[in-house]
């Protein structure tokens, strides 16, 4: 187990303390999300295997794919040139 160390303003402290919320289990909630994306894990041979399939489906030409929107892309494009 690690321990982590979180600085927090004075009135940001006092605030969240008022409002009686558990700051380490937020916290704990928090991170469990950002290592959880909400998808069900797959093994790694099941991952090879579905790569191996979009693979054989794309080579035998019967694969459905989702057109690009051209305003999508154009808007995309202007986001990438002001980056």
């Amino acid at each position: 187990m690690h321990t982590l160390k979180l600085q927090i303003q004075d009135d940001m402290y006092e605030s969240i303390v008022s409002k009686g919320i558990d700051i380490n289990h937020k916290l704990q909630e928090f991170i469990a999300t950002l290592a959880d994306d909400g998808y069900p894990a797959i093994s790694t041979q099941e991952a090879k295997k579905r790569v191996a399939d979009a693979v054989q489906r794309y080579r035998d030409g019967n694969g459905t794919y989702t057109p690009l929107d051209k305003d999508y892309m154009d808007e995309m494009h202007n986001y990438i040139q002001n980056l």
